[in-house]
């Protein structure tokens, strides 16, 4: 993971938390597994609100993967943001993985329109046993 460690971060944007809904087993070869995984949760920081997410994530032999993110964001004041991206995770353990990447967005609100031009850079973990994750989405610089 060479390439994200001279990433600079910049201000936090907000915290996501999320639960797994559904996955399914897209693929088995002798490459790896491909899984697209659905959430539901919250985020809360410089924007709050609800969100879901669809995580296609493809997971190699050596324990690393890579994955692309598709979501809807809700605010508590009824604006709507949708977020795509994508990067890279490993196995901390047999149960718990963690990733890092870089997320875009778009908006049609206008006290919100600073997103269009902005992008993200996530840093999470998630825990396959139970379904949750969490990570932190910060402005990049």
């Amino acid at each position: 993971m060479q390439a994200q460690t001279s990433m600079q971060k910049g201000e936090l944007l907000y915290e996501i938390k999320s639960k797994n809904v559904n996955t399914t087993i897209k693929d088995i070869s002798p490459n790896g597994i491909q899984l697209e995984m659905n959430d539901r949760g919250e985020f809360n920081g410089k924007i709050h609100g609800n969100h879901m997410d669809t995580v296609t994530v493809n997971q190699k032999t050596d324990g690393t993967s890579d994955f692309q993110v598709k979501s809807i964001m809700n605010t508590k004041d009824g604006d709507m943001i949708v977020a795509w991206g994508s990067g890279k995770g490993h196995m901390v353990n047999p149960s718990t993985g963690a990733w890092e990447g870089e997320i875009h967005f778009m908006t049609q609100s206008p006290k919100l329109s600073w997103l269009n031009n902005s992008t993200g850079w996530v840093e999470g973990q998630g825990n396959m046993s139970t379904g949750e994750s969490h990570g932190k989405i910060y402005a990049k610089k």
